[in-house]
């Protein structure tokens, strides 16, 4: 897929494809976004039409979704809005990644579907008026995983010179997007803030090194198709000797499900080596 995120940068979707088509349902071909190869597909206008509301669990009455015009609407600030459409008994959503879900029933008061999972999840219309207070205009909040952090120690080489290292990790702006799953089977897409992490080496006043180190340093050693997906999660001291002194670099998944590690080699001389050293 070209750049995964290129869609969201237009207009911040994910989208619901629903329901057969109706004799009299007003039908306009569209093709699927960065899936050029798909044929186009024809919405079910009639059957969006009908999806509008806010839908709870069938079974607990928990508020899962409102759908309004083609977009969907999740209760939590994490999760961004969605854009929708449905067509031939199939509930499609565009993301980080697009989602398919066959339709097994849809009315105006119930709408079932099957879950990645395989499981049929049923849910009903809404008809408590207080459910839309969780839809109230509001900012999205992107997920902050690190405060700040500010580490430092003392380290000796075997010769005996006395080395003062820092480690300062800040959140940035730089935005990660992330696909998951609600309880009912949903995707939903989140946004995580990536750290910069501020390395710094001095004996006594003089300065050795002194860099901020971002993910895209590690283009040439962590491939791509993680790295746009990673967060520069942590940073923590190594090993010192005569030559110089390691800060090991941690790359993870937002879940931190799988990471890289890559080992920043500084060098008493002023010099920085990158190295991968676990996955």
């Amino acid at each position: 897929m070209a750049n995964k995120y290129s869609f969201l940068s237009v207009i911040i979707a994910i989208c619901v494809a629903v329901a057969a088509c109706k004799p009299g349902a007003v039908r306009e071909a569209i093709s699927i976004p960065d899936e050029p190869n798909t044929p186009q597909i024809e919405p079910d206008r009639e059957a969006m039409q009908r999806f509008a509301g806010i839908w709870v669990d069938a079974e607990t009455d928990a508020v899962i979704v409102m759908v309004r015009g083609d977009s969907i609407f999740y209760p939590d600030t994490t999760s961004l809005p969605a854009r929708f459409v449905i067509f031939d008994d199939t509930l499609l959503i565009f993301g980080a990644n697009n989602m398919r879900y066959p339709i097994s029933h849809q009315g105006d008061y119930t709408f079932d579907y099957v879950s990645l999972n395989g499981e049929e999840m049923h849910m009903r219309r809404s008809d408590n008026p207080d459910d839309s207070l969780l839809f109230m205009p509001r900012h999205y909040a992107p997920i902050m995983l690190q405060q700040l952090v500010k580490r430092d120690t003392l380290v000796y080489t075997p010769h005996g010179e006395r080395y003062h290292l820092y480690i300062d990790i800040n959140p940035t702006s730089r935005k990660v997007f992330k696909s998951s799953y609600t309880d009912e089977g949903m995707a939903v897409q989140q946004v995580y803030y990536d750290n910069i992490i501020h390395v710094s080496v001095y004996e006594g006043r003089r300065k050795v090194y002194s860099r901020d180190i971002d993910k895209h340093m590690f283009d040439d050693l962590v491939p791509a198709s993680f790295l746009d997906g990673a967060l520069l999660s942590n940073m923590e001291f190594g090993r010192t000797d005569n030559q110089q002194t390691t800060f090991h670099a941690t790359l993870c998944e937002p879940d931190g499900a799988r990471c890289y590690v890559v080992d920043l080699h500084v060098g008493f001389d002023g010099q920085m080596t990158p190295e991968l050293t676990g996955y």
